[in-house]
């Protein structure tokens, strides 16, 4: 074993040192202090409200990873990636960094504790599972609904861009979040109407995002608990990153609740990443494998292969029609009722 690979593995194992300097230069607002220009480590400072010698530290762990620059003569800049952390950067990468970095952050200290009993890390440290704690403090909940609508971005696009509702006359989303999917979805295809179906804070959510984009007369909220009920009269039913929250059980009670509002010639959506059967040394897979150990820590619940999804479906009234990656990352799983 050579010295770069002892090396390689120990930064893998300081990567959350990293990660948490990073979700203090987001926090503290320093990209958006730099916005203007370059600032010596008091300035800068001072207009993000933290200490000098302290901050400078960070900034200049960050600096040798890519992220902000230090001038010549000592000052912090934006670079390309540091620009990314901007509130009003495109793409909100800066809400995924600050998501990230509280209670998710603080739910991975309990890894080994989820291994060896199988309980959520989350609900270890915490006390309550994910969304009872989400309903409990509005603040988490916010914070976790900006990060899913960050990473739902690029999704929607492609999404929408799908050629699966030139037919459809009503589309349901289920679990929709605050709405980012559906409304890229409404926006693509004008003639569409659509149902958001959530719980009720994060629906309350929603109402003000809706309207901001000028769907709120063509989407109809509805409150409530897809574990119950879902509502009926779609054309399409749509499951974006719901099902990975869950275990098998649960799974089987979101699609068989679809299931039994959709009529015969509807169909369902579910976007999601798709595992491979054999997992090999591959860059392009380490988003999904994170993603897994997310769930596995954060909600109790797990990313899935191709055969597996079809194995939920099949238990619940649905045959798989298909599956289609798309340029995003996750795959578009297409199902029809049996």
């Amino acid at each position: 074993m050579g010295p770069s690979v002892q090396q390689t593995v120990v930064r893998m194992a300081q990567g959350y040192q990293l990660s948490q300097a990073l979700y203090v230069a987001a926090e503290l607002g320093v990209a958006d202090a730099l916005a203007a220009g370059p600032l010596d480590a008091h300035a800068l400072a001072g207009a993000v409200g933290a200490r000098a010698d302290e901050l400078a530290r960070v900034v200049r762990a960050l600096v040798t990873s890519g992220v902000f620059t230090e001038t010549d003569d000592g000052a912090f800049a934006l670079n390309d990636a540091a620009a990314c952390l901007r509130r009003d950067a495109p793409g909100d990468t800066r809400a995924i960094v600050v998501d990230f970095g509280t209670e998710m952050y603080h739910a991975f200290g309990e890894l080994l504790h989820t291994v060896r009993t199988g309980q959520p890390g989350f609900e270890a440290l915490y006390g309550q599972p994910l969304f009872d704690h989400y309903t409990a403090h509005p603040d988490a909940e916010a914070r976790g609904s900006a990060r899913m609508r960050a990473r739902s971005l690029l999704v929607a696009q492609d999404l929408a861009a799908a050629p699966l509702f030139d037919e459809a006359g009503i589309v349901v989303d289920v679990g929709g979040g605050i709405g980012t999917v559906l409304t890229a979805v409404l926006q693509a295809h004008p003639a569409l109407s659509g149902v958001l179906y959530e719980r009720t804070p994060v629906a309350r959510l929603a109402g003000p995002y809706l309207a901001e984009h000028g769907l709120d007369d063509r989407c109809r909220i509805v409150e409530g608990d897809f574990f119950a009920q879902v509502p009926d009269g779609g054309d399409v039913y749509l499951l974006k990153s719901v099902l990975h929250d869950w275990d098998d059980d649960r799974c089987r009670t979101v699609l068989a609740r679809c299931r039994a509002a959709m009529s015969p010639h509807a169909r369902l959506v579910i976007v999601e990443i798709v595992l491979p059967d054999h997992t090999t040394d591959d860059p392009d897979l380490v988003p999904g494998a994170l993603l897994d150990l997310i769930m596995l820590v954060y909600a109790g619940g797990r990313e899935r292969t191709r055969s597996e999804f079809a194995g939920l479906l099949d238990a619940t009234g649905f045959r798989l029609h298909g599956t289609t990656p798309l340029p995003s990352g996750p795959h578009l799983i297409e199902a029809h009722a049996r």
